[in-house]
């Protein structure tokens, strides 16, 4: 990156500004502090609209031909205006539905003839009672009339003459304001009045939705002119605006010659520790895909080694290995597949990254043999068969080895984080201060070596000793005296031991972690099983088979729903937590967001 001061006469600014915006390469370098009022209005009002949008779309409407606006301010305003009736009409529908309850046990009557009564002194009161207490003999009372009966409650009437209320044990409620035919009228009404709402919301979905995204973008456009404007500074009595910025180091010649062009003065230069420097990840191809999850977590920091290309392998991996069907992995690799070729630019490279991850389901599920629940070791199918054989010559099976295997990936990201650590070191500090890493990968890489040597490959332990002794003394000098360069050997030493104490209690937790891409694999396949016994139980008959169907569907969306959530964040915290620590990450970047046209 390289940082940029310009200096541009008062007069020319807004028409360097609005230049500047065209040719989107300079990220403005912002004030500290809050936004004002102005711009954080106009930022509101984007989101809003947005949400007005977004809430649009979900309608369901085909876009048509566009209509005409005079003003979108004005069409924002009905449509906010829609909104607010259909959520006073939601509102009123809650009441019509409780005052609806209440009056449906005193029945359809007429409020007028009630009001009638009243005029003439004749008051009609409504009572409530427990059934339990009441007195059948009351209705022979001319004034007592039983209206309904419900939920162990009793609905009467008693006409108020002036004479006492008899002695029951009763509650008076309220007169309803509405008959049962007024509140089915009201209701009626609030449906075509919420229809009309609806088909006006359609009518602008059809043929708007351009304008309002227009606007839209207007608006951010303006807010990030206005924000350029706020950020700038006033020099020789408000004569000279002065702006900052950073902008990529390759694209400085281009940016140079417009300056010259415009005969704008300026300044260029590195930048020095302490700045704040914004990242441009510059990833192509496979690795790009997955630039969106590493900032699910956190950009580098400036100078440091970007992760993203080093961890797509990985995940990938995972990913297969915790989903492991390869079924599974069909279903996904398809519909990823599908969904690239219709969805739009901005949403390709997310069915890209689902499609890889659905390949590599396909290949564990194969290596793992299982396919929709069925364990293939266990039918008669080429290869599989053998296989199973030769598991059982050797005493072990698929399982046993799976395990292993979640192990030996683990190790593999442990050791070669380790080794990201020490570019990272050697790249920022430079080589002396990555040599207590690289002691740790060569105490790691070697003892694992000499291990595996003895072990697999039949060579006594005996021979391999001073091959052991080398690289416990070259490993053990680099770690214990050679970890913090400008300390002395004794403030070395106790460094190094303390950082030995949490790197074996580190590494061993963060190896142990790896277990879990073996057991989401072997879940997912007992629950797919699970659902294929289930299927399987209720019989060959018609219904059955139908039933069957049913279960198979249900059972195996749920379990790739379920799994597929888990070999998403189960990897990703492999990533972020066991692989960036090993690999000194230490991110807080902030993104590169050059000022420029919105499109």
């Amino acid at each position: 990156m390289k940082k940029y001061s310009f200096l541009v006469f008062h007069r020319e600014y807004e028409e360097f500004l609005l230049k500047l915006r065209d040719m989107g390469m300079v990220h403005i370098i912002e004030k500290e502090g809050t936004l004002p009022d102005e711009i954080r209005e106009q930022l509101q009002q984007a989101e809003q609209l947005d949400k007005l949008i977004r809430s649009l779309e979900n309608r369901g409407v085909i876009a048509g031909p566009a209509t005409a606006v005079e003003d979108v301010t004005v069409l924002h305003d009905e449509i906010n205006g829609i909104l607010n009736k259909q959520s006073a009409l939601v509102q009123r529908q809650a009441q019509l539905r409780k005052e609806m309850a209440e009056t449906e046990p005193w029945g359809d009557f007429s409020t007028d003839i009630i009001h009638k009564l009243g005029a003439k002194s004749i008051r009609v009161r409504l009572f409530i009672a427990p059934i339990r207490s009441w007195d059948p003999e009351l209705t022979d009372d001319a004034d007592i009339f039983e209206i309904s009966r419900s939920a162990g409650m009793i609905y009467f009437a008693w006409v108020d003459t002036g004479l006492p209320f008899p002695a029951i044990d009763a509650d008076e409620v309220r007169l309803p304001a509405h008959s049962l035919t007024e509140l089915h009228k009201l209701k009626q009404e609030i449906v075509e009045e919420e229809a009309g709402l609806n088909a006006r919301l359609d009518e602008i979905a059809t043929g708007n939705l351009d304008a309002l995204k227009a606007y839209r973008q207007q608006l951010m456009q303006d807010a990030e002119l206005e924000k350029a404007f706020s950020t700038t500074t006033s020099e020789a009595g408000d004569k000279l605006r002065i702006l900052e910025g950073w902008i990529p180091a390759e694209t400085a010649d281009v940016l140079n010659r417009f300056l010259d062009q415009e005969g704008v003065f300026y300044l260029s230069e590195s930048p020095v520790p302490g700045d704040s420097v914004p990242i441009l990840l510059k990833n192509k191809g496979f690795a790009s895909k997955f630039e969106m999850l590493g900032e699910l977590y956190a950009l580098p920091g400036y100078k440091e080694i970007d992760l993203t290309p080093f961890f797509a392998p990985f995940y990938t991996i995972f990913f297969g290995f915790c989903l492991g069907d390869a079924g599974y992995g069909v279903l996904i690799t398809i519909a990823a597949l599908i969904a690239r070729a219709r969805v739009g630019k901005q949403l390709k490279p997310i069915a890209s990254l689902v499609s890889y991850l659905g390949i590599s389901t396909i290949v564990f599920g194969l290596i793992s043999g299982t396919a929709f629940g069925i364990n293939l070791y266990e039918t008669s199918l080429p290869g599989y068969r053998q296989l199973q054989h030769l598991f059982t010559e050797k005493g072990t099976d698929i399982n046993s080895l799976l395990f292993t295997l979640s192990l030996i990936l683990g190790g593999i990201q442990i050791v070669f984080g380790m080794g990201l650590k020490a570019a990272n070191e050697t790249v920022q500090f430079g080589f002396r201060y990555a040599l207590g890493t690289i002691g740790w990968i060569i105490l790691l890489v070697g003892l694992a070596a000499v291990f595996g040597l003895s072990k697999y490959a039949g060579i006594p332990m005996e021979t391999l000793k001073p091959a052991m002794y080398a690289v416990l003394a070259a490993g053990g000098i680099l770690v214990l005296f050679m970890n913090t360069p400008g300390k002395n050997l004794l403030m070395n030493f106790g460094i190094g031991l303390w950082n030995s104490y949490n790197m074996v209690t580190g590494v061993l937790g963060d190896l142990l972690s790896y277990i879990r891409l073996f057991a989401l694999g072997i879940s997912s396949a007992i629950l797919g099983f699970v659902f294929n016994s289930l299927a399987l139980s209720v019989g060959t008959s018609i219904i059955g088979i139908i039933f069957m169907v049913i279960i198979l569907v249900i059972g195996h969306s749920i379990n790739i729903f379920m799994a597929g959530l888990g070999s998403f964040v189960h990897p990703m915290r492999l990533t972020f937590v066991e692989f960036y620590k090993n690999a000194g990450f230490s991110g807080g970047g902030r993104k590169y967001q050059p000022f420029r046209k919105l499109t």
